[in-house]
């Protein structure tokens, strides 16, 4: 099987501004690594061989824009992450392929997410952690503090794989795929979840990517 990627890294980054306005994929999360470098590196190091970045702007040259594994999809106009993906479709080879949030990390092999989509579609799901501390009550009293819990929910950790049949059927040629879409994916029996446990590392804000450069110092 040839494993293909598409990164979706098209955000303009708006909750980032304006602390900072550098596009939200060239943000440096280590010394090393800008958030696209980290995303790309980690699908060519599971084999990886055909990685599309789906993306309104060219980019900086870097060690990977040159590999022959990594191509660009650039569209004109405002698509949404729908439109994105199947405007990047010509340049898949196979029929299934996986397609992710570029300011989603995650920490696992990612080939293990092609092994759910047996009916079409799959999606990786986290647990997320609140980002406020937990007040422990009995009647009035406050009897102790859980600082930031995991919740034991399941949401959408920014990770699929699709076929290119589903694309085609449920995908629109302009918008977003995540809402009405996936809806549709779903209700038609097409999607399966895979339950991650791991470590899951968003990019949204300037306390995000302090976080993130924090974890990526501690393992370098």
């Amino acid at each position: 099987m040839e494993y293909e990627a598409i990164i979706l890294c098209g955000g303009e980054g708006w909750r980032l501004k304006p602390d900072t306005w550098i596009p939200k994929p060239l943000l440096k999360i280590s010394k090393q690594e800008t958030l696209l470098d980290r995303q790309i590196g980690w699908l060519l190091k599971h084999e990886f061989t055909n990685v599309i970045l789906a993306a309104n702007r060219s980019f900086p040259e870097s060690s990977f824009f040159t590999n022959p594994k990594v191509q660009p999809c650039i569209e004109r106009t405002k698509l949404g992450t729908g439109g994105a993906v199947k405007r990047a479709l010509p340049l898949i080879n196979g029929d299934k392929f996986y397609v992710m949030n570029v300011d989603d990390i995650v920490f696992y092999d990612p080939r293990k997410l092609y092994e759910q989509a047996t009916a079409g579609a799959a999606i990786l799901l986290a647990q997320p952690q609140l980002p406020f501390g937990k007040v422990i009550m009995q009647e009035n009293w406050i009897t102790d503090f859980e600082h930031r819990p995991v919740l034991d929910v399941w949401v959408n950790a920014g990770h699929y794989v699709f076929s290119r049949e589903v694309v085609m059927k449920y995908f629109p040629d302009e918008g977003d795929f995540e809402q009405k879409a996936m809806q549709e994916i779903a209700k038609a029996k097409h999607l399966k979840g895979l339950k991650y446990q791991g470590e899951w590392l968003t990019l949204n804000t300037m306390k995000d990517l302090i976080r993130i450069r924090e974890h990526f110092e501690k393992i370098e």
